[in-house]
């Protein structure tokens, strides 16, 4: 009967390397595949994406994030609720500024969750006894993740 070989670091650092290439690879095409399906640009998606962390806010919240010219993010905007996936209120602070906020169909086209549509795929594609070990290692490699940002002191 052979005996295994002892898995090293190193072994165990090389699959986690293709393993995530591989991985990213795989969420950048689901993401671009979103993007086609809906028409639209990474920056019409980050605005979306920024908006559905944090809520309303105004233009010039956008550009910061995005590093845009305010006429950019104007123009962005302006197509975004043409689409009807963004609305314009009136900002009582400031009546020359609008919030921004996501509309239902906003909504639905900014939290579609691509990367379980991804991760599901994959996952469907394994055996139960390698579901359950791979269930079992996630679960580790969360708790040991969780541990190490418990541990690390704010800066």
């Amino acid at each position: 009967m052979d005996k295994q070989p002892e898995i090293t670091v190193d072994m165990l650092l090389d699959v986690y390397s293709e393993l995530s290439r591989k991985m990213t690879g795989q969420r950048i095409r689901a993401l671009m595949d979103h993007l086609r399906k809906h028409e639209l640009s990474l920056n019409q998606f980050f605005i979306l994406n920024i908006i559905e962390r944090g809520g309303a806010c105004l233009s010039s919240h956008l550009a910061g994030h995005l590093k845009l010219k305010a006429a950019s993010i104007t123009y962005l905007v302006d197509s975004l609720e043409k689409r009807g996936l963004v609305a314009r209120t009136e900002n009582p602070s400031d009546l020359r500024s609008h919030f921004i906020s996501l509309t239902g169909e906003g909504h639905a086209v900014s939290s579609f969750p691509f990367e379980h549509v991804f991760a599901s795929d994959l996952f469907k594609k394994l055996s139960q006894d390698d579901l359950e070990v791979m269930y079992v290692m996630m679960r580790i490699m969360n708790r040991k993740l969780d541990a190490e940002s418990n541990d690390t002191p704010n800066p």
